[in-house]
């Protein structure tokens, strides 16, 4: 697809607005869920649908502070006007410490270094925590061990989940917390590189990805990104590796897109 096409689709496919936010909306066509499922290769299912909820909930819930961080010596952490998602929107893989505007609320509190270093390790800890539920789900609905190979597909696909999640929450107004968009894309392009080894089909998608460094506005971008994934990756799935994640789903009795 050239970047010209790329663009007319994003006047002519989407109608393209600004939402102060963006929900999961289980079973409708406008929140997290529905762009999940339009760049997975299944159709919608009680244990797709689960695992997407365990993602999203580790991403987004609870909304607030989560257990233990405003504990002392932390009590007069505050994330002011930025909200919940200075925290967990940092991609699966990312050091928490990637989230500028979190590095610039820790400095705000003029703690002591080993007060500092108490707070990272209690943030890191925490999102240690959610990323192992969201493993053994992803593992657990999809039929991949969470260790030796097959880890790298379960972490591929949580990993594309919330990277999925966090493109929809490009289209909303407080972006200023949001995982750097070039770091969301190159997380994805690893993914189906070198996690799913998608071969040739993979370097072709990620440079659909990479040409959409043109689109100047970074919520255009982010909807480019996402109409790329919807219209690649569903059948990229069930082609990779000569169709072997078509066939081992099907053993999992998972229902597949145009399969």
């Amino acid at each position: 697809m050239t970047l010209r096409i790329l663009l007319i689709s994003l006047i002519t496919i989407i109608n393209f607005t600004t939402a102060q936010s963006k929900s999961l909306n289980p079973g409708k066509n406008n929140g997290h869920e529905a762009d999940i499922y339009s760049v997975l290769p299944f159709k919608r299912c009680e244990p797709i649908s689960g695992l997407i909820l365990t993602i999203h909930n580790n991403i987004d819930h609870p909304i607030g502070y989560f257990p233990g961080l405003r504990d002392k010596p932390h009590q007069d952490f505050t994330w002011h006007r930025y909200g919940h998602r200075v925290f967990f929107h940092w991609g699966f893989n990312a050091n928490p410490r990637s989230c500028d505007i979190l590095q610039q609320l820790v400095a705000e509190r003029n703690w002591s270094k080993q007060v500092q270093d108490s707070f990272w390790d209690k943030v890191i800890k925490e999102q240690a925590r959610r990323n192992r539920e969201s493993m053994v789900a992803t593992g657990t609905v999809l039929g991949f061990e969470i260790a030796g190979t097959q880890r790298a597909y379960a972490n591929a696909f949580a990993s594309i989940i919330t990277d999925i999640h966090l493109l929809g929450d490009y289209s909303t107004t407080n972006i200023a917390t949001l995982q750097s968009l070039d770091l969301i894309i190159a997380d994805i392009q690893k993914a189906l590189f070198e996690s799913l080894k998608g071969g040739d089909e993979a370097k072709k998608i990620n440079k659909m990805m990479d040409d959409t460094k043109k689109i100047g506005d970074v919520r255009e971008r982010a909807n480019a990104v996402l109409i790329i994934l919807q219209q690649q990756l569903p059948t990229f799935f069930l082609k990779a590796q000569n169709g072997f994640f078509a066939r081992h789903f099907k053993k999992k009795g998972l229902p597949l897109k145009n399969a």
